[in-house]
């Protein structure tokens, strides 16, 4: 390198090195034991509110560079009553009336009630706007996703998911042929689900199914579904988080992930609108005309209650051997577990999941500050 380039490396450095410093200061890391989980839901008139701290309620690891931190308790609105701009099947059957495209929309765009986000597939420029299993960030970074099915972006407060949240699922109820619970909501104000629809069908395209949309248990492109679900819920359409996880729970990362016969594994796009009258958070586009309902006659919303810590979760696995605290609500570190879901013989659901048996090693903050003080001070 010439003399004349160096100090513009060397003031690069400072300012990368500052910048560095300024990020982990401006935020706490989660605690590793679920203790850090807020979440409360309130509904008022037409607007459900739900407040949120961004740490799940188990343990987690950073497999990838990024922790996961948070930057206090953040509050969304969504719509307590669900608009579909559209009336009935064909409103929500096609690509073309999509009210949000998130083929190229990261951040957040639900809420799970672990206080995780719902991230859509979209892993960022690096892989382009999502065209299929081959782009999406299941396949390009399932490598990342700890043993819950999460994992962090840069910044704070982006613990999230892009497929089925194991432990949540876990926590919830999931067991062998029976419909998925509910396990957060859509910013459109729809809910969302797990990976099994009615009659503990696991959820998947009508295009790979070969199935009627509106008819068949299958979804839309973008893992929406349509049509009433007594017993279920008071809802018209809702969303699934596409492709079952059989996993051992202790393992970082997570040791199986759906394929591309599950694809989208999380929403490529939304169909609900916000209602008049409704504030919506992240964007959701309002509502023209006179939408149509997207529930039932004498549907009344309900605030979902916050969760306990997750107990079950294998702590023993998480960051930094995820030591439980008296605050966390658990007595000891689980032995993990595994989903009811799981086939008997141990082969896994999903013959075609991304290669995931090895992953670079954690990067933290402290390391990536060695290593530019190293090159910074080869260059004096």
């Amino acid at each position: 390198m010439s003399n004349a380039m160096r100090p513009l490396v060397r003031t690069a450095l400072l300012v990368f090195l500052l910048t560095t410093l300024i990020s982990d200061a401006s935020a706490a890391t989660c605690p590793t034991d679920g203790s850090g989980y807020d979440y409360s839901e309130t509904v008022s008139g037409d607007t459900r509110t739900i407040t949120y701290t961004a740490c799940p309620n188990h343990a987690w690891k950073a497999i990838n560079p990024n922790q996961a931190k948070y930057s206090g308790t953040k509050s969304i609105v969504i719509p307590a009553y669900p608009k579909i701009q559209t009336e009935g099947v064909a409103g929500v059957s096609s690509t073309a009336k999509r009210t949000m495209d998130l083929t190229a929309k990261g951040g957040v765009v639900g809420i799970f009630f672990n206080a995780a986000g719902l991230y859509s597939p979209y892993g960022g420029p690096k892989y382009g706007q999502v065209t299929g299993f081959s782009n999406a960030a299941t396949f390009a970074e399932g490598n990342t996703f700890d043993s819950c099915g999460g994992h962090s972006s840069q910044g704070d407060d982006t613990y999230h998911f892009h497929s089925a949240p194991t432990c949540l699922l876990k926590q919830l109820g999931q067991a062998a042929n029976t419909h998925s619970p509910q396990i957060g909501w859509a910013s459109d104000g729809f809910p969302l689900y797990g990976p099994y629809g009615k009659d503990g069908t696991a959820m998947k395209t009508c295009t790979i199914t070969g199935g009627s949309f509106g008819t068949d248990i299958c979804t839309n492109e973008d893992g929406g579904y349509y049509g009433e679900l007594s017993g279920v819920d008071s809802y018209k359409f809702r969303y699934y988080i596409q492709g079952p996880v059989c996993s051992d729970s202790c393992a970082n990362p997570i040791n199986d992930l759906p394929g591309a016969d599950y694809h989208p594994h999380s929403p490529t796009g939304f169909y609900g609108c916000c209602p008049s009258g409704v504030s919506c958070s992240l964007s959701v586009t309002d509502c023209t005309g006179t939408p149509a309902n997207g529930y039932v006659a004498g549907f009344t919303p309900a605030a979902k209650a916050k969760l306990d810590t997750f107990c079950d979760a294998c702590y023993s696995s998480g960051q930094g051997g995820s030591s439980v605290t008296t605050g966390s609500g658990c007595s000891a570190k689980s032995e993990g577990f595994a989903l009811a879901t799981c086939p008997a013989d141990g082969t896994g659901v999903n013959p075609d999941s991304p290669s995931i048996t090895s992953a670079a090693a954690p990067l933290t903050g402290t390391a990536v500050i060695s290593a530019a003080l190293a090159v910074f001070a080869a260059m004096m």
